[in-house]
């Protein structure tokens, strides 16, 4: 093992003649494993020993041209370095903090990102550096370093993403849309993982105005949403295109009340599909239907339960035993619940509640992690009474692990280094170590985070 490593590295994104200026404070605290010549060290008193600190990297967002594909620094022959696994940590235990200090006039991350085969972390951004926006990724290293940005061509923007997913073939998808007049056009935008050029292409989604969640079906992208304001009462659409050409492969429209917030998708490793929405207030509803291949409506699950008060249905995912668990936020009072259907036939298995408003706080919750053996939610936890839509608050968090039949194994606090106030909608990730990845960015270019904690 070795000895604990931290660096500053300053770290604010701006475009100054043309060329990507980082230029603001990015920390690791913990011990990383082992660093290549090239890589950031500290010395003694603290103090950073790059000599890269504060220097243009990378090109002009607007470009179109990807990041580099290795996942920390160089040696001085250019050849690239190689982070090892650490090792001798307590489970959970801290390792690294990423700070994401940026020009929000320039600009900004969406609370969505992936992990790539080689340990590369990319976090969906848009950049202002084109109208409509541009769509793509910020690359972050393994070890928490922040490296490049990959964006849509200035020629051809994608518009501001909903988030990335990764492809089978290593590479970024994003989807945007932007709204011109009566029009609402979207775009797929594919940024590469070995380094060439970031392509995007126009979506027919067919009648769908306003995409809601995306993920990806082997070539293809299915999403989910709701049609133009004029077809009301709303309707609910899903829609699959092709990646490379975004031609519309088939759209449905399962019958749904008032789908305006709550609508999520998830896909299973066969292809699986299913759609699903929940909220509840003027109109409540709380459905999941699993589609076929071609749309076809294979079940429908009606697991809404009068009076249904204040509630929205935040993530859907399919666990390896085929199930189906569709996580929802209650409000006034905050609780958290779980749902869980069989996915071959949609028969309700279990429900559960994970945590509930109390002297600790308010809980919330930004989406699960499907582990092989377990359920892992990140909630958060602030003093006021929590709404999605709420200011930034000082937070507490834990990880709460749940057995696939909805029993809670563990309930593990994780410190949030470095950030003292923000929402309660984190992202879980894994790491290509193993390592639990948290990702905080909402509320402004100050809250950007990235954890990092011991598998």
């Amino acid at each position: 093992m070795t000895t604990p490593k931290s660096a500053t590295i300053p770290l604010r994104v701006g475009l100054v003649a043309g060329a990507l200026v980082i230029t603001g404070c990015w920390s690791i605290d913990g011990d990383l494993g082992v660093f290549t010549e090239g890589d950031t060290a500290t010395g003694g008193d603290g103090t950073s020993t790059s000599e890269s600190a504060g220097t243009s990297v990378g090109s002009d967002p607007g470009t179109g041209t990807a990041a580099p594909t290795s996942t920390d620094g160089g040696d001085e022959n250019g050849e690239s370095g190689e982070i090892v696994c650490p090792e001798g940590h307590p489970k959970l235990a801290p390792l690294w903090t990423a700070e994401f200090e940026l020009d929000p006039e320039e600009g900004y991350l969406q609370d969505s990102f992936a992990v790539l085969s080689d340990g590369r972390i990319a976090v969906a951004a848009g950049s202002w550096s084109t109208f409509p926006e541009g769509s793509g990724v910020l690359w972050v290293g393994g070890d928490g370093s922040a490296q490049d940005w990959a964006f849509s061509p200035e020629d051809r923007p994608g518009y501001g993403p909903l988030g990335v997913r990764r492809a089978p073939d290593d590479s970024l998808v994003a989807l945007g849309f932007t709204v011109e007049g009566e029009a609402h056009p979207m775009r797929l935008t594919r940024v590469p993982g070995d380094g060439s050029a970031v392509t995007v292409v126009d979506a027919d989604l067919g009648q769908m105005a306003w995409p809601e969640d995306f993920e990806l079906v082997g070539d293809s992208a299915v999403v989910i949403g709701r049609g133009y304001e004029e077809d009301e009462p709303f309707v609910m659409w899903v829609a699959q295109v092709d990646l490379d050409s975004g031609v519309l492969e088939w759209e449905v429209s399962p019958p749904s009340v008032n789908p305006v917030l709550g609508l999520e998708i998830a896909t299973g490793p066969n292809g699986e599909i299913v759609a699903a929405h929940g909220t509840a207030g003027g109109a409540a509803e709380f459905k999941l239907w699993r589609l076929g291949d071609d749309g076809s409506v294979l079940w429908t699950a009606d697991l809404l339960d009068p009076p249904a008060k204040t509630q929205e249905l935040l993530d859907v995912v399919i666990t390896p035993d085929e199930q189906v668990v569709a996580l929802v936020q209650h409000y006034y009072p905050a609780k958290i619940t779980l749902h869980a259907v069989g996915l071959a036939e949609g028969e309700v298995r279990w429900e559960t509640q994970v945590a509930v408003e109390d002297e600790s706080g308010s809980p919330g919750f930004g989406g699960a992690l499907v582990d092989p053996d377990a359920l892992l939610l990140p909630v958060a936890r602030g003093p006021e009474t929590f709404y999605s839509g709420d200011a930034a608050d000082p937070i507490t968090a834990s990880l709460v692990r749940l057995s696939f039949t909805g029993e809670v194994l563990d309930d593990t606090p994780l410190p949030l280094t470095g950030l003292t106030a923000g929402y309660r909608t984190l992202k879980p990730a894994r790491g290509k170590c193993g390592d639990l990845l948290l990702l905080h960015a909402q509320g402004g270019a100050e809250l950007n985070r990235l954890w990092s904690f011991a598998p």
